[in-house]
């Protein structure tokens, strides 16, 4: 029987606390060989993983920039290790339920969710040659933490889903909670697709600078859709920050990028294409 893995952790879990080191008079080093190890370890593991997921077709969340697609990846690898070394479960039960509650809200499919997870699983055995053996505990726990979440995302969760096959029992009619909407991700396409990501747009108009936020009404690799009452024309140069996340510790990036397109909207504001001037893969270095 798998353990309960029903404790709570942090979004972005803490690094594994390293033992303190004297060197010299009443100096401390938090640092040792071991942390070090584990962080650029973790970092390249990111890096590499985040290049997996943009070019992946058959998750969602290849729509994403590379930078926040490594982030994630760093944040999935620092919970796998609490878990795998420390036996903290928490922080990976935490990072699964709400990746898939913000994940659902943004219009991201189920099995979105589960393509990212393998992918990361995927990685880390082929990357990092952790064993399948290593993985029972994880792979048990992600498996019920997606399944508490039915019924609170508007996803039909199968009971008894296994993350890795995407199938299970058929689950029972379960009560939507209100203001949820139920999403039907195959009348979607993966070249443009309707996902609610947060934005924000900086411009210059001739009466002045302008900032907004507000979110995406759909998204391709190459650019995005919104909605704004701001007078925007074809060709106007833009900032975009995507996503943009508004958490204390969030690390958001400015695009550069250029209206295409603007389209009149029967309630007086406009539809706003917009193409990205810089590639949002891994930079060169």
């Amino acid at each position: 029987m798998a353990p309960d893995f029903r404790r709570t952790g942090t979004l972005r879990p803490p690094s594994i606390q390293p033992a303190r080191v004297v060197i010299g008079i009443g100096r401390e080093v938090a640092v040792t060989d071991a942390e070090t190890r584990h962080r650029q370890r973790r970092e390249a593991f990111a890096s590499l993983t985040g290049e997996r997921l943009r070019a992946a077709t058959d998750c969602q969340f290849a729509l994403l920039p590379y930078e926040e697609l490594a982030r994630l990846a760093a944040d999935w690898y620092e919970a796998c290790a609490q878990a795998m070394v420390r036996g903290n479960f928490g922080p990976m039960d935490e990072l699964v339920r709400q990746q898939a509650r913000v994940a659902a809200d943004q219009g991201f499919a189920l099995e979105d969710v589960l393509q990212l997870l393998r992918h990361c699983r995927r990685a880390a055995i082929e990357l990092e040659r952790w064993s399948e053996d290593q993985f029972a505990d994880v792979d048990a726990l992600i498996d019920q933490a997606l399944r508490c979440l039915s019924g609170q995302v508007p996803w039909d969760i199968p009971e008894e889903l296994s993350y890795l096959t995407g199938k299970g029992a058929p689950a029972p009619a379960q009560p939507i909670l209100p203001g949820l909407r139920q999403h039907h991700p195959e009348r979607r396409s993966f070249q443009r697709n309707r996902l609610r990501l947060p934005i924000r747009v900086r411009a210059s108009f001739r009466t002045g600078p302008v900032e907004e936020t507000t979110h995406t009404l759909n998204v391709a690799r190459g650019g995005l859709y919104f909605l704004s009452g701001y007078p925007y024309v074809a060709g106007l140069r833009l900032l975009v920050t995507y996503p943009y996340w508004q958490d204390p510790d969030a690390i958001n990036r400015e695009y550069p990028a250029r209206v295409v397109r603007v389209e009149s909207q029967p309630d007086g504001r406009r539809g706003v294409a917009v193409q990205f001037l810089v590639s949002l893969e891994r930079p060169a270095y």
